[in-house]
C-alpha cells in the first residue's frame, strides 16, 4: 500500500522499539487506551494484548479499513477521522491513556489539542520529531510553548529512536515523550488566553533582555523578583505568572 507523504506517514517497524513503547507506556490488563494514528496496526497488536479498551483513530480510510477488518475484537473501535476535528466528548479522554506515532507535521498541534482540552486523562505516550520534543522539555532553554505546556502538565523524554527504525526514513531522529497532566497551577487556566498573549510578546524575540519586552507592555519600571537582564529564554513559569498578573492589573 502506498503512503501519503502528506499525511506524514512514517511507520515504526522495528520490533525492539514497539515493545520498548508498549513497557514505557505502563499500559495494565484494565487501562482504556486511546490510539491516534495506527496506520498499519504494528503498535495497535501490542495495545490489544495489553489493555481493556483501545479507541482508534486514524485520518487514512485505507488503513482505517484494514484494521477494523483485522480486529472485530468487541474491545477494539476505530474512527476513520482527523483527530484534530474529532469530537473529543465523544471519544471521552478522561482517565485513559493515549499513544501515538505522531505525524511530524501537525504534532504540536494534537498535542495542544489534548492538553488544552482540560481532560484528566492518565498519560500520553507520543512519538515525536527530536527537534520539536527538545523545544517542549524544560531542561533545555525555554520556549514558548514549553511554557505554554507546563501550564497543564509536565513532559519528560523517554529515549530516542533512529531514523532505520521507520519505513519510510524519515531525515530525522525521534523521541519518545510522556505527558501527565497536573492542577500545579490550575489557578492560572482560566487566564490562558491572555497568558498567551503574554508569551507571545516575551518571546518575540527570545534571546533579547526581558526588559525589552516589557517595556512594550508598560511594565519596564515595575519591580520584579527575577533580574530583568535575563532572556526569555532564561526564565521560569513563575516569572512569566508575575509578569501576567501585573500586565492584568493594568489593563
Amino acid at each position: 500500500m502506498k503512503l501519503k507523504k502528506s499525511l506524514g506517514q512514517n511507520f515504526l517497524t522495528d520490533s525492539f522499539f514497539l515493545e520498548k513503547i508498549i513497557q514505557s507506556s505502563q499500559i495494565q490488563k484494565l487501562d482504556d487506551v486511546i490510539e491516534i494514528g495506527p496506520g498499519d496496526g504494528a503498535l495497535t497488536e501490542l495495545i490489544l494484548k495489553n489493555s481493556k479498551n483501545l479507541v482508534a483513530i486514524e485520518i487514512d480510510q485505507r488503513f482505517s479499513e484494514k484494521l477494523k477488518k483485522r480486529h472485530v475484537n468487541a474491545n477494539f473501535k476505530i474512527y476513520n477521522t482527523d483527530f484534530l476535528k474529532t469530537n473529543l466528548s465523544e471519544i471521552k479522554l478522561e482517565n485513559k491513556i493515549i499513544l501515538g506515532n505522531l505525524p511530524y507535521n501537525v504534532s504540536s498541534q494534537i498535542i495542544f489539542r489534548i492538553i488544552e482540552s482540560g481532560s484528566k486523562f492518565k498519560h500520553c505516550i507520543f512519538l515525536i520529531q527530536k527537534e520539536l520534543a527538545n523545544r517542549f522539555l524544560t531542561n533545555q532553554k525555554a520556549s514558548k510553548i514549553s511554557i505554554q505546556c507546563q501550564l497543564f502538565c509536565d513532559i519528560e523524554p523517554l529515549f530516542d529512536i533512529p531514523p532505520d527504525a521507520f519505513e519510510p526514513k524519515p531525515k530525522v531522529n525521534s523521541t519518545l515523550i510522556k505527558i501527565t497532566p497536573h492542577d500545579r497551577h490550575k489557578m492560572f487556566h482560566k487566564k490562558y488566553a491572555l497568558f498567551q498573549k503574554v508569551l507571545s510578546i516575551c518571546f518575540a524575540s527570545p534571546r533579547k533582555k526581558i526588559l525589552s519586552a516589557l517595556k512594550k507592555i508598560d511594565l519596564a519600571s515595575e519591580k520584579f523578583d527575577f533580574d530583568l537582564n535575563k532572556r526569555a529564554e532564561e526564565l521560569e513559569i513563575n516569572n512569566f505568572f508575575e509578569i501576567l498578573n501585573l500586565y492584568e492589573s493594568k489593563l
